[in-house]
Parts: C-alpha cells; structure tokens; sequence
C-alpha cells in the first residue's frame, strides 16, 4: 500500500533502537534493554540529494528544500548547510568552503565517499569534500555525537556515475550516450571502482560508530536507470549495473551493528513511480522538470510547467523534485519512528 504524507501520523513517538532496527537494519543484536531515546535532532552526510544550499542554491526546483531540510525543520533545527561557497564557480576548483552558517547538514553537491571530483584539483578539502572529510569536520567541531542524534549517510551516486560524467572519462561517457555498451574489461575496472568506494562509506559508517552515534541511519541507492541523466539503453544498462554492485558491497562491507538501520531508498522510489497518482505526479522515470536537460538545478522559470516541482519526480538530471523530497522526508521519518509534528 503505498506511503501517503498522512503516515506519520501513526508513528510511535519514542525511538527506541529496536525500532530502528525494524525496517531494513544490518544489525544482528536484538538488545532491547537500554531506555528508549527521543532523536532531538539530526546531522547530516551526502552529496546534491541531500546538500541544503552550500553553493547558494538546492539540487532540487528552487526554491524548494531537500528532504534533510524537511527533516530538520521538522526537528525544530537549523535548516542551513554548515558551511558555503562564494559562488558556484568556485566549486570543483580544488576550492575550501567557507565556514558558517553551521548548520548539521555537512553534505555538498558533487561529494564522493572518499575522493574528489575535480579535474583539476585532489585536495580532499576543495569542495565539495567527500563523505570522509564531512566526518572529520563534525568531529573537528563537535567532537562526538550524542545519544539523541540521528545520523544520516547517503552517498555514491557520484561515484557510480563518476565516468559518465564527460569531463571524467569523454571517451566511455561518449559511448554510452551513443548507445555503445562497455567492453567486458571496462566494466570489470568499473565495478572494481564501484565496490572500493562502496568499502569507503562503509569505513566512514564504522568511524561515525566509533564517535558515538547510536542511530546511523544509511541509504542505500535506488536505480540510478530512471534519472533524466540516463538517456539511451546502454546507459542504464551500465550505471544500474554499478547501482546494483554499490549497493550489495555496501550492504556486505557495513558494520554488523544494531545501530546501524539501512534505508530502502530504491523501494521508495519505485512506490512513487508505481503509485504517482496517488502523490500527484503525472510524469514518472527519466522525465526531468527542468526544462533545459543536464541541469544541476533550476528555477521556477526553468520548469517544463508552472507545477513541474509537483507533477514530477525527478529534477535536474539526478535529483528530486520539490515534492519528491517532501514524500522522502516523510519516509525517513517514518522510517526511524519521528511521528509528525514531533
């Protein structure tokens, strides 16, 4: 039965780690002795899907938030990124961000678990900074994390798709926008890549343990085949290759740890696409909102109609629209036991 944003409603208002192990959970232990724990509020790890406006702008159709915003105001906190950037322009230079406003959402636009993305620069701290880096800047911070905080970690879409990013690899890119499917050899390189950085988000989950955190909540990736980005046949094929190699090695790599719940996002997603009447969308896989294709966000004016950050669900190539991110907001909190109006 598909989610409505009506669910929350009867969630339990207290989380307790037996529940956040219910749905979806790595975690072996089945200790429910320790008192149940109220998630006051919430730190945040990831690239675009999650970013909360680093680069002055939102991965989304603007001026809409992202889910982890939602989340955030709806845990009474500071919606804003923790840290900024000039300008766009600056990002992908080998660049540091700026400190300030300091909000918990440390994720940025382009991270990777552990690497770069840059043609032109490997310093770990330009922007974006990688999963890892975010890490270490909490911890450079805060020190450690508190019983009552929510962690997320949702990372490796840039990773997968790191090599059909043109300016990385034009060559394979080129290809599979010709519909020219991969070599054996290239794919087995690929899926090699994949799984290390698969390895890198697990070691970070394992740091975010060892510093605390009593409710890791990671995200597995859906099907990257039915983003906008992905146009012909061979491209799906590969990058839901990669999806699906990512997620297993992730799942395999993670601390077998009753503290660690792992959400479905890929079962999220096909709800939306396979039920979109009932959200309300009327476009489903590989539509964009935007109007111009390849964009890293776009603006009221830049929709395909005046209700394209309702009607559809997907944005800017790979992203959410505005009310996708609303549903994935809700399903979070649905997920880890924060009832509405918490």
């Amino acid at each position: 039965m598909p989610m409505s944003v009506h669910v929350r409603a009867a969630v339990a208002a207290a989380v307790t780690v037996s529940a956040l192990t219910a749905c979806g959970s790595s975690g072996t232990s089945s200790d429910t002795s320790a008192a149940p724990v109220k998630l006051r509020e919430a730190v945040f790890f990831g690239d675009s899907l999650t970013d909360a406006g680093t680069y002055g702008i939102r991965f989304t159709t603007n001026p809409g938030m992202t889910w982890a915003q939602h989340v955030a105001e709806r845990l009474g906190q500071s919606r804003e990124p923790n840290e900024h950037t000039v300008s766009y322009s600056d990002v992908y230079q080998g660049k540091p961000g700026l400190s300030g406003p300091g909000g918990l959402n440390y994720a940025e636009g382009g991270a990777r678990a552990n690497s770069a993305y840059s043609t032109v620069s490997q310093n770990p701290e330009g922007t974006p900074i990688s999963t890892a880096v975010q890490l270490q800047h909490f911890l450079n911070q805060h020190g450690s994390f508190n019983p009552d905080q929510l962690v997320t970690l949702y990372i490796g879409t840039n990773d997968v798709a790191y090599n059909y990013d043109p300016t990385k690899d034009p060559a394979l890119a080129q290809a599979l926008r010709d519909n020219h499917s991969p070599t054996p050899e290239v794919m087995a390189a690929e899926r090699a890549r994949v799984q290390k950085a698969a390895e890198d988000e697990a070691k970070t989950a394992a740091a975010i343990l060892d510093k605390g955190a009593q409710h890791l909540l990671v995200f597995k990736l859906a099907d990257l085949k039915v983003l906008p980005w992905f146009e012909s046949d061979a491209s799906r094929r590969y990058v839901s290759e990669l999806t699906d190699v990512y997620n297993t090695h992730l799942v395999d790599s993670l601390p077998k740890d009753a503290k660690v719940q792992i959400l479905d996002t890929g079962a999220f997603i096909d709800d939306l696409l396979k039920n979109a009447k009932t959200y309300g969308f009327t476009h489903g896989a590989n539509e964009d909102a935007c109007a111009q294709p390849g964009q890293d966000f776009c603006a009221a004016a830049a929709w395909k109609s005046p209700d394209a950050d309702r009607t559809y669900v997907f944005a800017a190539a790979e992203h959410l629209t505005t009310h996708a991110n609303e549903l994935l907001a809700d399903y979070v909190m649905k997920q880890v036991g924060i009832p509405d109006g918490h």
